[in-house]
């Protein structure tokens, strides 16, 4: 097994937007980090998720991944321990303050390749079931 996470968050500004320069400027190196971590399978295609973003009925200021790792661990240390995780620390800069979750895990088959609609399913199971191996986040055990 394998393990399929989403985040999201709505952006402050536009990408094109002066206040989002530095974050735009890193966004191409950031996701090349991610494909090149020990323990990254697949991330979903920046065109199919913003179409699946718009049908879902979210603004074009929301941004998301959609991926797959081999483990909770190895997305863990690609989230905190790379330069991902210095943007991570910053992300007031560029992102409002939401309610709820703004990511979900849950168990996959390594080629699995899921959809943003299947994780929004699951970040509302989250968010309204609490944390299950349907859903959950950071607060699951490693084991």
């Amino acid at each position: 097994m394998a393990i399929a996470q989403m985040n999201w968050g709505r952006l402050l500004y536009p990408l094109n937007d002066p206040g989002m320069k530095e974050f735009a400027d890193h966004l191409d190196r950031i996701y090349r980090i991610a494909e090149e971590a020990p323990g990254f399978i697949w991330r979903i295609d920046e065109d199919q998720l913003a179409t699946e973003l718009a049908r879902s009925g979210f603004c074009e200021l929301t941004s998301a991944t959609v991926s797959v790792w081999h483990s909770l661990e190895d997305l863990r240390k690609y989230t905190y321990d790379t330069e991902h995780g210095l943007f991570l620390k910053r992300t007031r800069e560029w992102f409002e303050a939401v309610d709820g979750p703004q990511l979900v895990i849950w168990s996959v088959k390594p080629d699995a390749e899921p959809d943003f609609f299947e994780a929004k399913k699951r970040l509302d199971h989250l968010r309204h079931h609490g944390p299950s191996e349907y859903a959950y986040g950071w607060d699951k055990n490693l084991r």
